[in-house]
C-alpha cells in the first residue's frame, strides 16, 4: 500500500482495505465483540443499529443500520459507509484484549527521534488530522518482513505503536483464499523503561509455521532496532516469580507448572478450579505440614526430609511454564519462559479480562517485584560490607 498521508488513498486501496475489516471482524471477531463495536459506534453517534432508537437516527442524520439483521451486514454496511466507524474499528485495536505479550527492559527512547520518524511519514499519528487509514503490509514468514509504517496512539507516559500485517489462509476443504489485518501493538512504557509487544491469537490457517508468535515478536524489535536504535534486555521472570510466589500468596497464586526433573521425567502440576490454590503433590505436602504442624514438631527427622525434598524439587527442576492466577478478579497468565536467559518469555493470558488496562497492571506488577529484589538484594549487599568493615575494625 502506497503512502496514503501524503498522496491519499486510490479507489482500489479504499476497496481493498475495507474488504480486508469486513473479513477480518468475521474471520477474528465472535458475535459479542461484533455487538461491542457496534455499540461503540451508536455511542459515538456514528450510526444506528437498534429499531427502538429510528427517532434519534433522523434527527441527527445517522448511518441506519438497524434493518441489516445480522452483526457482520451492519458493520459492513458502517465500514463501507463512515469513515468514523472505521477509526473507531481502528482506535478499539490499540485497547482490546489480547492473548499474548513479551515485554523486555529498554533504554530511553529519545521523541525527536520518534518525532523525525513522523516528520518523515514513517510513523503515523493516530490523531493527526490527515492520517485516514492504518497501513497494511503482506507477512512475509521466511524474511519475517514487519510492516514499516506504524500508527501511533500516545497517553501520558505510554506510547504505543500499532503495526497491522495482512495474514492470508485457506479453507479447509474447498480452500477458499481468506485474508485478514492482524494488529500488533509496540508499547513503550517510558516511566517504566519497559518496551512490551502484545499480540492475538490467531488460527492455524494464518499463521504458517509454528513459530509465528516468536517471529512476529523479533520482527518488531527489529523494526525498532532498526528505526529507533533500541537495544533491549529480556527480563528473567523465574525470581520475580519465585519472590511473588513466597511473597506475595495473599494477592497471587501459582495456578499451574510444568516441570522437568533432571532424571529426565515430567510432571504438570494444575490446582485444577479450587480457591485454595493449593498444587498437588508439593503444594499438598506443604499443606500437609502445616495443618499438622504439632505431629510433625514430634518428628523433627522427617519433616526436614519432607521439606529438603520439596525445596530441592522446586529450586532443582526446570520450569518451562508456570501459570499464575491474580486472586482478586482470576486474571490468570501463563509465563512460557525461553530456553536461555538471553531468550524472551511469553506471556499468554487466559479469559475475558486481557483489555490494555489489565495487562498493563501485570507489566507493573512484575516490574515492582523486581524492584523489590534489587532493594532487597542491595540491602543485603550494604550489610555485608557493613559487617566486613566491622570485622576489619575489630
Amino acid at each position: 500500500m502506497e503512502d496514503n498521508v501524503e498522496v491519499g488513498i486510490s479507489s482500489p486501496e479504499e476497496d481493498f482495505y475495507k474488504k480486508l475489516l469486513t473479513s477480518t471482524l468475521s474471520e477474528s471477531y465472535t458475535q459479542n465483540l461484533q455487538e461491542k463495536l457496534l455499540k461503540s459506534m451508536e455511542r459515538n453517534e456514528v450510526l444506528l443499529y437498534k429499531k427502538s432508537r429510528r427517532k434519534k437516527s433522523e434527527e441527527k442524520h445517522l448511518l441506519d443500520v438497524s434493518e441489516i439483521e445480522d452483526s457482520i451486514g451492519q458493520l459492513s454496511m458502517a465500514i463501507d459507509m463512515e469513515q468514523n466507524a472505521i477509526k473507531l474499528i481502528e482506535k478499539d485495536e490499540f485497547f482490546k484484549s489480547y492473548r499474548y505479550s513479551s515485554f523486555f527492559y529498554v533504554d530511553p527512547i529519545e521523541e525527536s527521534s520518534i518525532k523525525k520518524l513522523q516528520d518523515n511519514k514513517e510513523v503515523y499519528d493516530f490523531f493527526a488530522p490527515d492520517h485516514s487509514y492504518d497501513v497494511s503490509t503482506e507477512y512475509e514468514y521466511e524474511d519475517q518482513v514487519m510492516v514499516e509504517k506504524p500508527t501511533l496512539y500516545s497517553i501520558g507516559q505510554v506510547s504505543i505503536f500499532k503495526f497491522s500485517k495482512v495474514l492470508t489462509g485457506f479453507s479447509l476443504g474447498v480452500g477458499e483464499k481468506k485474508q485478514i489485518k492482524y494488529p500488533i501493538l509496540g508499547i513503550y512504557f517510558k516511566n517504566l523503561g519497559i518496551f512490551e509487544v502484545r499480540l492475538d491469537s490467531v488460527r492455524k490457517m494464518f499463521r504458517g509455521n509454528e513459530q509465528f508468535y516468536e517471529h512476529t515478536i523479533d520482527s518488531v524489535l527489529k523494526w525498532f532496532r532498526d528505526n529507533l536504535k533500541c537495544k533491549f534486555t529480556p527480563v528473567n521472570f523465574p525470581p520475580i516469580i519465585e519472590h511473588i510466589r513466597k511473597n506475595k500468596s495473599d494477592e497471587v497464586a501459582v495456578h499451574a507448572q510444568s516441570m522437568s526433573f533432571k532424571n529426565g521425567s515430567r510432571a504438570t502440576l494444575e490446582n485444577g478450579i479450587n480457591e485454595s490454590y493449593v498444587l498437588p503433590l508439593l503444594g499438598e505436602l506443604q499443606e500437609l505440614i502445616k495443618e499438622n504442624q504439632a505431629l510433625f514438631d514430634k518428628s523433627p527427622e522427617i519433616k526436614q526430609l519432607l521439606e529438603t525434598f520439596i525445596s530441592e524439587t522446586e529450586t532443582l527442576a526446570n520450569l518451562p511454564w508456570v501459570t499464575l492466577v491474580w486472586k482478586n478478579d482470576k486474571t490468570r497468565v501463563k509465563f512460557k519462559f525461553g530456553v536461555s536467559d538471553q531468550d524472551f518469555t511469553i506471556l499468554q493470558y487466559y479469559g475475558r479480562q486481557s483489555e490494555m488496562e489489565k495487562m498493563n497492571y501485570v507489566t507493573e506488577y512484575i516490574i515492582e517485584n523486581k524492584t523489590e529484589i534489587d532493594t532487597i538484594e542491595k540491602v543485603r549487599a550494604g550489610q555485608v560490607r557493613t559487617v566486613s568493615l566491622d570485622n576489619q575494625v575489630i
